[in-house]
């Protein structure tokens, strides 16, 4: 593995936060700018799903934003979230030896069982939905697996629970409280 100076260590994980926040954040701003959704509630979904993830789904519908807006939003948080670690995960593996070392014993590890090596990954999916993305993206990489396979996996667990979680929002809004759900 090549090493990296502190300016190219600097420089990647400056690029892997900026596009954290460009997918995390600029992306659902822009949406909401450009869709006529009002900024605010937009603002507190995206800070709901930094920390609670797909449960900051009701947090969207009762500030009035309408589910599929609240699913596009989430689903940005989500994708930035976990590129933006992945890719600080390896910058810091490209800079310090020892973290070079435990990427380089877990994939010698990973490699030895083909079970593990060929299905491990689909391991991501409960991963997601039990502990979540900030579990994913360090888990990925430390097992060596690719970025945007990780990150489908990643999805695929994280889609099925806001879909539910959206959908049971606006079935309990709607039985408790009529009207205050927006198509």
């Amino acid at each position: 593995m090549e090493f990296w100076n502190r300016y190219l260590f600097l420089k990647h994980i400056a690029a892997a936060l900026a596009w954290g926040v460009l997918i995390a954040l600029v992306l659902p701003v822009l949406s909401a700018v450009l869709l006529g959704y009002p900024l605010m509630p937009t603002l507190a979904l995206i800070g709901s799903a930094l920390i609670v993830e797909y449960g900051a789904a009701p947090v969207g519908i009762t500030l009035g934003l309408s589910p599929l807006f609240v699913f596009w939003v989430l689903m940005c948080t989500e994708v930035g979230i976990f590129l933006g670690l992945f890719d600080i995960f390896d910058s810091i593996g490209h800079t310090w030896q020892p973290a070079a070392n435990v990427l380089e014993r877990t994939k010698q590890l990973v490699h030895q069982s083909t079970l593990a090596e060929r299905y491990g990954i689909i391991g991501l999916i409960p991963l997601e939905i039990i502990i979540g993305v900030y579990a994913n993206a360090p888990v990925s990489w430390v097992l060596g697996w690719h970025k945007y396979k990780s990150l489908a996996f990643t999805m695929i667990g994280y889609v099925p629970c806001l879909i539910a979680t959206i959908l049971a929002t606006i079935g309990l809004l709607g039985m408790y409280f009529p009207g205050l759900v927006h198509p």
